[in-house]
């Protein structure tokens, strides 16, 4: 039997997603950590949010690498 073609885009777009991109997954406990989570939900995109500060962590890990070798 012949594939619908929702199966088949479901299909494609699975594998794409598998080739081209990474997921991370993180959980955070509702009472203990509510005050991150309130953080997180207020800010306009959660994921541009966590890029920059990895992108600042990354510079600044690089900066001090390099002023380290001096």
């Amino acid at each position: 039997m012949a594939k619908s073609k929702y199966k088949q885009k479901l299909e494609y777009n699975n594998e794409y997603n598998r080739l081209n991109y990474r997921s991370f997954s993180v959980r955070f406990n509702m009472w203990s950590e509510q005050e991150i989570i309130s953080w997180l939900e207020s800010q306009e995109s959660v994921k541009q949010y966590l890029t920059q500060l990895i992108e600042n962590d990354m510079k600044k890990a690089k900066k001090k690498k390099t002023t380290n070798k001096k």
